[in-house]
């Protein structure tokens, strides 16, 4: 990863030479540098071949924050088609808009009639925001139905992305406000769950849900033994392929109602894989995480445990076309038995997470996951074969 630094005021004949014995110790103290022209006023020709000449040391150079008029001296320079230079995001406030949804990486607001803004926490990198802004375009791009997403902005400290969306408002406020309406809103989240799974993303950018997980092991020997290192690592690398689109944090704060359509959201963790990957973050969401502890539940999906699990049973009924009790309670049990698969991988997942937390979600993995291991690929055998081979999506 590359060290971000920061230029500020002008660069000219004048402190050219002092700038380029900065940059080049930088640049031999961390290998690669990235600039930060947030402060930067203007440079001249002298400044520009300093710039040249770090470039010409590391490869490419990222400058980041461009003011308007530095640009354009890039720009008329043909620098622009040098290095990687990205303009300065223009500047919004969010303190008079409505607040329509807040997550766990972020809250929604509505900043005109025609567009909301997603504005990140401070957590959340330029990086990661950017590859979402990507992935998102690229997800419409295939026809996927989400938002268009516009471009990255400032918010006080914070980063967002405006996305175009006609008077929309979050799915979880439709619940919660309109029971009379529950079917018809259950009915149409049910069926888009079920036809992202339909559109093929590949060759479309996206990264394999299956390589990601098989990342997570790497950062995971100081809490699992041999054997169950490598009963981990067989049983992800055994899992059937597919080249379906996993959202990866499908829920009610994520899906926009846009009149008659829904609107996917939160673009930030979708790849390129099975769907068992996305059922199972998605019965956490809705059907495991209410039973254990339903008082998180409005926090992170904005409606109640209860109509979180009621939409679980319609997502079940549409995405496996039946109303069979007994089988779908069958399919259940083989996806929760996936989640306990993403809970040994939490220490990976969220580094940051207190060291309890991670070494719960390790007890439930082995007293859940390890035990039934030969059990879930039957299970998923059998889904494979009854559901997605059968239907041929």
């Amino acid at each position: 990863m590359s060290y971000l630094y920061k230029l500020s005021g002008k660069i000219d004949f004048g402190n050219a030479e002092k700038t380029d014995k900065m940059l080049l110790g930088v640049y031999e103290k961390y290998g690669e540098v990235s600039l930060d022209a947030d402060e930067l006023e203007y440079i001249s020709s002298a400044g520009l071949r300093v710039l040249l000449k770090l470039r010409k040391k590391q490869g490419n150079l990222e400058i980041i924050n461009v003011s308007r008029d530095v640009y354009d001296i890039f720009d008329v320079t043909g620098f622009t088609s040098l290095f990687t230079v990205k303009g300065k995001p223009r500047e919004l406030s969010v303190d008079k808009c409505e607040l329509i949804g807040r997550g766990g990486n972020g809250s929604v607001y509505r900043i005109s009639e025609d567009e909301i803004i997603k504005v990140y926490t401070q957590k959340t990198s330029l990086e990661s925001i950017e590859n979402e802004r990507k992935l998102a375009k690229n997800a419409f791009v295939a026809g996927v139905p989400t938002a268009i997403p516009y471009d990255i902005v400032k918010v006080g400290d914070n980063y967002g992305i405006v996305f175009e969306m006609v008077k929309a408002d979050v799915i979880a406020r439709k619940f919660m406000n309109e029971p009379q309406n529950f079917d018809e809103y259950a009915d149409k989240y049910a069926k888009l769950f079920k036809e992202i799974h339909t559109v093929s993303l590949a060759g479309k950018g996206l990264p394999s849900t299956k390589q990601i997980y098989l990342d997570y092991l790497d950062k995971l020997e100081s809490w699992y033994d041999a054997n169950e290192m490598a009963c981990l690592g067989r049983f992800i690398e055994e899992m059937p392929e597919k080249d379906t689109m996993v959202h990866g944090d499908f829920h009610t704060n994520n899906i926009m109602v846009q009149g008659d359509e829904l609107l996917i959201i939160d673009m930030a963790e979708i790849s390129c894989g099975h769907p068992i990957f996305d059922l199972e973050s998605s019965y956490y969401a809705h059907r495991l995480n209410p039973r254990r502890d339903p008082n998180s539940v409005m926090k992170y999906l904005n409606v109640t445990p209860e109509i979180a699990m009621r939409l679980w049973d319609k997502m079940m009924t549409v995405y496996f076309d039946t109303d069979d009790v007994e089988k779908i309670e069958k399919y259940n049990s083989v996806i929760e038995g996936f989640c306990w698969l993403k809970a040994a991988l939490i220490p990976a997942i969220w580094v940051n997470m207190p060291e309890e937390h991670k070494k719960k979600s390790v007890d439930c993995a082995r007293k859940y996951f390890f035990p039934q291991m030969e059990s879930l690929r039957k299970g998923l055998d059998e889904l494979q074969e009854k559901v997605w081979n059968k239907h041929k999506w």
